[in-house]
């Protein structure tokens, strides 16, 4: 009897059906991801930053995310970065982040010489995403922590898609507690 049940879920594709198992899936790692940013951007806004910097991070910080996990960073390129290059405390971290948010501004070919192997083993992101300087959030231990938490995420798994509108709801904390993400 198991089999025959297999068997009819088998060839569901046939009468129109589809196994939302794997969308299920995708939706909750989304949902996962969306709090997670959502849990940092909060962060930011309590410690003070917020407005146009803070959407500009974010979607930097995103694309670093997304980088690391979909080989156009080195693998765990971001991660290793914070780990091995910011304090504890999370005192020297937007120093690092504008420095990294720099060199990806910056073609290989017109690198400093002296820059770590590190940071010139990042590509050049052509597109104007890190062209504007701007002034960077100070950091805590906590807001450390919050960062590496979402860089320790698998963002491969993420469709920007269906992330993108998330995202959006992400800047509005009324707007994810409507979604079911608080």
């Amino acid at each position: 009897m198991t089999l025959l049940v297999f068997a009819f879920g088998f060839f569901d594709f046939i009468a129109g059906y589809e196994d939302i198992s794997n969308s299920i899936e995708e939706i909750d790692l989304n949902i996962q991801a969306a709090e997670l940013l959502g849990a940092f951007h909060d962060a930011l806004l309590e410690s003070g930053y917020q407005e146009h910097q803070l959407e500009i991070l974010l979607v930097r910080i995103l694309f670093c995310l997304f980088a690391e996990d979909t080989g156009i960073f080195p693998r765990h390129q971001l991660i290793n970065y914070l780990l091995n290059y910011t304090k504890e405390d999370g005192s020297d971290t937007e120093m690092h982040l504008a420095k990294l948010f720099q060199v990806l501004d910056i073609p290989v070919n017109k690198r400093n010489k002296n820059l770590s192997e590190d940071l010139n083993a990042l590509p050049y992101v052509n597109g104007l995403l890190f062209l504007e300087r701007i002034d960077m959030p100070s950091f805590d231990a906590a807001l450390r922590d919050e960062l590496i938490e979402c860089a320790y995420f698998d963002w491969s798994a993420i469709s920007p898609a269906i992330f993108g509108s998330l995202f959006q709801s992400v800047m509005n904390k009324e707007d994810r507690r409507n979604l079911g993400l608080h």
